[in-house]
């Protein structure tokens, strides 16, 4: 048994995949599960963050999605070049692709099924609140609350992310372990907006240990191309039976705040809170207000 702010690492093989996971708090607990979104690796989920969770009642989990972090990595599928992934984007066209969010929903409950878990409050962030938002519409029973955070339906006539932004994300990653950290920070500067501090040093221990853990840019290719070719779910979010909390910061410069608008207005019954001047990422003066969000919400 574990207590709050206790943590263990290990592997679970989950929908065929071999997925690094890491617990917090104690396993009695209700279950709440994290899913971190395209190419980021779990460690976003702060330990710090996990703890306070786990310290309110909640057996914690945390994982690295399939092609990123310690998680399998498709080394031998097919990856998509640049012109492919932005003609998808911006025509709907589908390529042959390794797979969807669809699957990546699948592995998360894969992981479920391997903690022997049969049901959790799924709490998903951008990519990670898409995968969320599929296990919810697919498999209703494995969910007890739904938290989608900075996610989107997926609907095409939502505005698009900031030029900006697309370019951070469009750059090659470089493969040594100065520049990558540098352009580590670069980009979460340009993720997290400017109302509130940035703190450089914190992110650059977050990419010193992201490039220690193994990067894979292919893989978060395969990702992108995942959520294009995974196309709207829109109609099928109507039909979501989980309590919902939707949560977006009014300044996010990657998924504007008209795609949580538009998924608490899809879900029915859902719960919009929105963070005034947050972006693309958790800034740690909002994390009692988040965490008290998600606590109150898993207690519905």
């Amino acid at each position: 048994m574990t207590v709050a702010g206790e943590s263990r690492v290990a592997y679970a093989t989950a929908n065929g995949m071999r997925l690094c996971y890491e617990t917090f708090g104690n396993r009695t607990d209700p279950p709440l599960v994290l899913v971190m979104g395209l190419a980021t690796q779990m460690i976003v989920w702060d330990e710090e963050f996990c703890s306070m969770l786990g310290a309110r009642g909640f057996h914690v989990v945390r994982f690295d999605n399939r092609d990123i972090g310690l998680s399998t990595k498709l080394l031998h599928a097919r990856t998509p070049s640049v012109a492919e992934l932005m003609l998808a984007q911006a025509t709907g066209l589908r390529f042959r692709i390794p797979y969807t969010l669809r699957d990546m929903a699948a592995d998360t409950v894969g992981l479920l099924d391997a903690l022997g878990i049969e049901s959790a409050h799924l709490v998903g962030a951008s990519m990670g609140g898409m995968i969320a938002q599929e296990v919810a519409m697919a498999f209703p029973e494995r969910v007890r609350t739904l938290t989608s955070i900075m996610s989107t339906t997926g609907d095409r006539k939502l505005p698009r992310a900031r030029p900006r932004a697309l370019a951070v994300l469009s750059r090659r990653v470089p493969h040594d372990r100065e520049g990558y950290i540098r352009a580590y920070v670069d980009t979460w500067h340009v993720l997290a907006g400017d109302h509130f501090p940035f703190d450089a040093a914190y992110w650059a221990r977050q990419g010193a240990t992201s490039y220690e853990r193994g990067i894979n840019p292919a893989g978060a290719a395969r990702q992108l191309l995942a959520i294009i070719a995974s196309g709207s779910r829109k109609g099928r979010l109507r039909g979501v039976k989980a309590p919902t909390l939707v949560i977006h910061g009014t300044d996010d410069p990657l998924i504007p705040v008209e795609g949580g608008l538009d998924t608490a207005r899809t879900i029915p019954g859902a719960e919009l809170m929105l963070v005034d001047g947050m972006g693309h990422s958790f800034p740690r003066e909002v994390w009692p207000r988040i965490i008290d969000a998600i606590a109150r919400h898993a207690a519905r």
